[in-house]
């Protein structure tokens, strides 16, 4: 799911925009699209999980720029995208760092480049997701990318992590308070597959998967893969693949 943000009290200009971006995705992400009018309406009900905001910099009221700073003090972790007819530098724009400007009157070629290039970043950062856990009772926060596999815990999900990150969990086991369903509904789209019951794996580190013999190497060791698995297991695996070249994820 990318929750995408847009704030502009021109609606039939969100219209247009959410229309750009609906053609842009060719990739068939699931979006949701959270509309507001003004930079006040933005910050007093704000998403702060969603993946992008694209706030108009002239509005009625508090003007875009001063709603992007406050924006940014609030914590604000998506892409910002400011847009604009004409962009006009004011004193505000120097203590905002937006990913990209956006501007109304540019031609189709233009607005669908940015775009595509603006669904690559949150694809990208969608990569370098972060789960909160647990190590020796304190909270710490591990990127998906160095997450190897899941299993089973009683409170949730043991986390195991690539061998150079695992070095500074050696001592006690991580933790999370998710459980395989959930967690399999979260990391889907950074691929995260269950090919069995008893674990939920980081396709990232597949390195080998025999479909008759039933089973795959991962980070240098052997799994088994259920049987009744292995069909869907070669098409998340293959599906995979693909996009890993198409996009060029590392």
């Amino acid at each position: 799911m990318y929750k995408i943000v847009i704030c502009d009290d021109d609606k039939n200009y969100i219209q247009e925009l959410e229309k750009v971006i609906k053609e842009c995705n060719k990739s068939k992400r699931e979006l949701e699209f959270i509309e507001f009018y003004s930079g006040e309406e933005l910050l007093e009900n704000l998403p702060m999980d969603s993946d992008v905001l694209f706030l108009d910099i002239q509005l009625n009221g508090m003007d875009g720029n001063e709603t992007a700073v406050k924006v940014e003090k609030m914590g604000y972790q998506g892409l910002l995208i400011q847009c604009s007819g004409i962009f006009m530098p004011t004193p505000e724009t120097i203590k905002i760092s937006p990913y990209r400007y956006l501007l109304k009157q540019a031609d189709k070629e233009t607005t669908y480049k940015d775009i595509n290039e603006i669904f690559d970043e949150m694809d990208r950062q969608k990569a370098c997701f972060t789960i909160e856990a647990s190590y020796k009772r304190e909270k710490v926060i591990i990127r998906t990318v160095d997450i190897v596999y899941f299993t089973h815990h009683k409170k949730g999900s043991v986390l195991h992590l690539n061998k150079e990150r695992q070095k500074e969990y050696s001592e006690a086991s991580l933790i999370t308070r998710y459980h395989f369903q959930e967690l399999q509904e979260m990391l889907y789209p950074v691929g995260f597959v269950c090919p069995h019951s008893s674990y939920l794996i980081n396709l990232r580190y597949v390195s080998a998967f025999n479909p008759k013999k039933e089973f795959i190497k991962l980070d240098g060791r052997m799994f088994s893969v259920a049987r009744g698995k292995v069909e869907q297991f070669s098409i998340e695996f293959t599906r995979y693949i693909n996009l890993k070249y198409k996009e060029k994820l590392k």
